[in-house]
């Protein structure tokens, strides 16, 4: 049995995990190189077809389905540092500012003018090592913000006006593919819900702590992402960094959430 069938992908039509297109063809062993946008099919290339760990699987800290995000309070503060935790209380990882100075975190990624115009938010894990980057525009409205994995460009949260003025918040590839989005009845509350381009529920953020021990949350104001694997990249980079940056870059100008 490979990684990908004891996770539960079975053969057919999935999101693409590679982010090039809407969909790929699984096999049953393996990606192809079957793809599609809509209706329009194409053949590209899986990026290492052989690989027993693809690039559709993430691991470590972008792995774990339930992780414990400290609240942004300080509201007369631009930025402070936020940790989080697994259920168990046990810390696997930091938000923090980026470091710009030459040599420093995320400087040899990112270059001078997205340095300028961008606050540049990083999640390290306990090693200090980045695992995601999350650039939100300065001193504009906050519309769209660009997430990059620790191998490159995951894709992009961007704010979008359906049915009416009804906001959600799409998860778009590289290449613009749709992937899915946030929504909620009520930007106000802590019922946030994250839907694939098939409309399937994928993960939710809430403070919802009743299947947690109260007693190894460290902060009464934590808040929790739950996601329903297995759910494949980029989506996955997309979910994670939404989680851990919408009270101040999806939606940071809406006090109380």
């Amino acid at each position: 049995m490979t990684e990908l069938q004891w996770l539960g992908v079975t053969e057919g039509w999935h999101q693409d995990p590679y982010g090039r297109f809407e969909l790929r063809f699984f096999d049953g062993h393996k990606w192809t190189p079957y793809v599609r946008n809509g209706e329009e099919h194409a053949l590209d290339e899986p990026t290492d077809p052989l690989s027993p760990s693809p690039p559709g699987i993430r691991r470590a800290l972008l792995d774990e389905d339930v992780l414990l995000v400290e609240r942004f309070t300080d509201l007369g503060r631009r930025w402070s540092d936020r940790s989080v935790h697994r259920p168990d209380g046990t810390r696997v990882g930091t938000l923090r500012r980026a470091a710009l100075l030459p040599g420093g975190a995320g400087a040899d990624a990112l270059g001078a003018r997205e340095q300028v115009v961008n606050d540049v938010v990083e999640l390290v894990d306990v090693a200090e090592r980045p695992v995601l980057t999350i650039l939100v525009p300065m001193g504009s409205a906050r519309t769209s913000v660009e997430v990059r994995g620790s191998s490159g460009e995951a894709g992009r949260i961007v704010q979008q006006t359906v049915r009416g003025d009804r906001t959600t918040y799409a998860f778009l590839s590289t290449s613009g593919a749709y992937l899915g989005e946030l929504r909620s009845d009520n930007w106000m509350g802590w019922d946030l819900r994250i839907h694939d381009s098939n409309d399937h529920l994928v993960a939710t953020i809430t403070r919802d702590f009743s299947d947690l021990d109260l007693s190894r949350i460290p902060r009464p104001d934590d808040y929790v992402l739950r996601i329903n694997p297995p759910l494949l990249e980029p989506l996955r980079t997309l979910v994670v960094a939404c989680a851990l940056c919408f009270e101040v870059a999806v939606r940071p100008n809406e006090p109380g959430l």
